[in-house]
């Protein structure tokens, strides 16, 4: 099993800040595309070269099947001295790896829902709830409603590392779509879960804001801290809306 590749705990958190109480009323979930991240490693972690010679040959082999009427990758140079020159040159190295990352169309094409299994943690409490003043929703994950939110697309756990992958073709052969669950250390309080989803397959709203429905049914609770800004509202709609009435409103510290 890969990093990236376990089974979910039973509730998944979402943090959130007080002027997001839309997400219960209009029953969609935002999932941010890369530019809307801080990180400007979001999608796209480092990778201390391009590729060894095995790889590249298992590349270039790899692109003559799919694409066999492309015209030749070395013009004008023998494919075996291609392969030796870039394998034993870092500098060319560094070079066709900035390609091939700047070439990489996928990563601007995903969305993204941020989920952790802490409902705790006082850095996200102040990060991404406003101070406290926002409120957190806890989800089943085995509930079919949850399952619905990440399909299609792949919920997986974030690995954290400093540590670069070893080379951008290793990477690609051997972790796949495990690249895009890595984060870098100074992320690690977070404890995330992602689900990630092609922006193509979600609701496209002004403002380039990329929505998915949420099912009610697969929120367990929420909680709050007694900072929280729309307590009121929270409880208004949890007494009030019946899609809602089946939960209940914890303050933190307490489990769902």
């Amino acid at each position: 099993m890969r990093p990236w590749e376990h089974d979910p705990p039973p509730i998944l958190y979402k943090y959130l800040g007080p002027d997001r109480l839309d997400v219960l009323i209009n029953c969609r979930i935002r999932f941010s595309q890369r530019t809307a991240f801080h990180d400007d490693h979001e999608l796209q972690p480092d990778y201390a070269s391009f590729g060894s010679e095995g790889e590249i040959w298992e590349m270039l082999l790899y692109h003559q099947i799919l694409h066999p009427e492309s015209k030749p990758i070395a013009p004008g140079m023998s494919l075996p001295h291609f392969v030796e020159l870039v394998a034993r040159d870092p500098r060319l190295q560094e070079r066709v790896k900035q390609i091939a990352i700047s070439s990489m169309k996928s990563p601007d094409e995903m969305g993204v829902l941020c989920l952790t299994a802490n409902a705790d943690s006082t850095d996200m409490w102040n990060e991404y709830a406003a101070d406290g003043t926002g409120f957190v929703l806890g989800f089943q994950t085995g509930h079919p409603g949850f399952e619905s939110l990440s399909t299609p697309g792949k919920l997986g756990k974030v690995d954290y590392s400093d540590e670069p992958f070893g080379s951008y073709l290793g990477a690609a052969f051997d972790h796949g779509a495990g690249t895009f669950y890595r984060k870098r250390m100074n992320y690690a309080c977070e404890q995330e879960w992602r689900c990630i989803r092609m922006l193509k397959q979600l609701e496209r709203n002004a403002g380039e804001i990329y929505l998915a429905q949420l099912d009610p049914a697969a929120i367990q609770g929420i909680v709050i801290t007694d900072r929280c800004s729309i307590q009121v509202e929270l409880r208004h709609l949890v007494q009030e809306d019946y899609r809602y009435q089946h939960l209940e409103i914890a303050i933190r510290g307490q489990i769902l």
